[in-house]
This record gives C-alpha cells, structure tokens and sequence, in this order.
C-alpha cells in the first residue's frame, strides 16, 4: 500500500466540507421477516467530501503528477493536516470545475482508512 503525504506546492485551504459517519453496519434477512444487523468494525470512520481552488499553472500538475504516478489513483493513501491526523484516501477520481483561466476548483470526495 502506498502512503503519502499531501503535496508540497499544493494548497490545503479546503472548504465546502461536509463529513458524515462512513456506514459500518451489516443486515441480514431470514425467511421469517427478522431483520439483524451488526457492526462491521469497531473503527468509526468519516467521509469528506470538499473542494479546493488550485491555480491552473502551477498547482493543477503537481496534484495530478501527485495523484496518479505517486498515489496510483484512488489506490494510495496519504496524511493531510488540514483534514486531521488520520490516512486518508480518495474514493473517487477528483473532477474539476474549471472557474476561470487561472484557477480551478477540484470536487473531492475522501474517506478516513
């Protein structure tokens, strides 16, 4: 598994942040109509889903480089201080909004591992 860090030369200020509990439950159904459920894990995680504005020129290829040839895609984990101290990784392929010429905002959806 690869671990990294966040990378050097590309911001961190994210915002749009909504977290939410990652479902750990598991259900099963028997032929008389009960219903039973338990927890998969006893490690509560969290979902992140936010977005940051990164400059076209500058920031956009170091986190693509970053991101696809360090990270593998969404095979890799990584730290980033600004979400906390726990790994992360991505559970979806960032997509970008394109804003302007200079900036664009990148919609990422990240888990806690």
């Amino acid at each position: 598994m690869i671990i990294s860090e966040w990378p050097e030369g590309v911001n961190d200020n994210f915002f749009s942040l909504n977290s939410k509990p990652t479902e750990n439950t598991e259900n099963s159904s028997f032929l008389s109509g009960r219903v039973v459920a338990w927890q998969k894990n006893t490690k509560k995680t969290f979902t992140h889903s936010c977005k940051v504005m990164l400059d076209v020129d500058s920031e956009i290829p170091l986190f693509w480089a970053w991101f696809n040839d360090t990270l593998g895609q969404t095979a890799g984990s990584f730290y980033c201080s600004a979400l906390g101290e726990n790994l992360y990784r991505f559970s979806s392929v960032p997509t970008p909004d394109d804003t302007d010429r200079n900036k664009t905002v990148l919609n990422l959806e990240i888990e806690e591992v």
